[in-house]
């Protein structure tokens, strides 16, 4: 069962969506220009929201010790800003097609989301912080911006191809080890705070 739960993580991974949203930013029609926008400024919010709560944790010790949280879950929240808004743009012209798109990518979402669960990577009060931030923002990017047409089977190849490339180009850099980084850099201090 592990197995599964690293598979699902591993979709969850920002090394994966982000170059993936972005290819996908990048080819939709003009039509969708607000769309485009709004969805952009969800995931710089819920990626920069996730960053400031694991630096403030990392540098600093800041974080809410009755429920062991330690800052946002990255997979949960850059997850759940970027499957939902997919799985709309990949249903179809219709409304029912587009519900069924978007309940396929929150579920998605939250599979992620919770796989970080048994990983003994995140606590519960975190996962739920990160999807709550995730679904929050790409609620507001789709909110009255849906998307004019269906996005192209060529752009969908283009992105998921584009998702893979630095995964298997830098497997041993993980963005983690970045935030580490940054939280000893800004805070000056030699090592982070892991737990309470």
């Amino acid at each position: 069962m592990s197995d599964v739960w690293r598979t699902l993580s591993a979709l969850g991974d920002s090394r994966w969506l982000l170059p993936m949203a972005l290819v996908l930013l990048i080819t939709l029609p003009r039509a969708d220009a607000r769309l485009k926008w709004r969805w952009l400024l969800a995931i710089a919010v819920t990626a920069g929201v996730t960053l400031a709560s694991k630096l403030a944790f990392m540098g600093w010790g800041i974080g809410i010790k009755s429920v062991h949280f330690t800052g946002f879950s990255g997979h949960a929240a850059m997850s759940s800003v970027v499957y939902p808004v997919v799985g709309v743009l990949l249903a179809g012209p219709g409304k029912r097609a587009r519900a069924i798109g978007l309940v396929i990518g929150v579920l998605l979402a939250s599979a992620i989301a919770w796989s970080r669960i048994p990983l003994h990577a995140h606590s519960l009060s975190e996962v739920i912080a990160g999807l709550a931030l995730g679904l929050s923002c790409s609620t507001w990017a789709l909110h009255a911006a849906s998307p004019v047409g269906r996005a192209r089977v060529k752009a969908v190849v283009a992105a998921v191809l584009a998702g893979m490339v630095l995964p298997l180009a830098l497997p041993d850099v993980h963005t983690h080890q970045l935030v580490i980084a940054l939280a000893k850099l800004i805070s000056g201090r030699a090592e982070i705070f892991q737990n309470f």
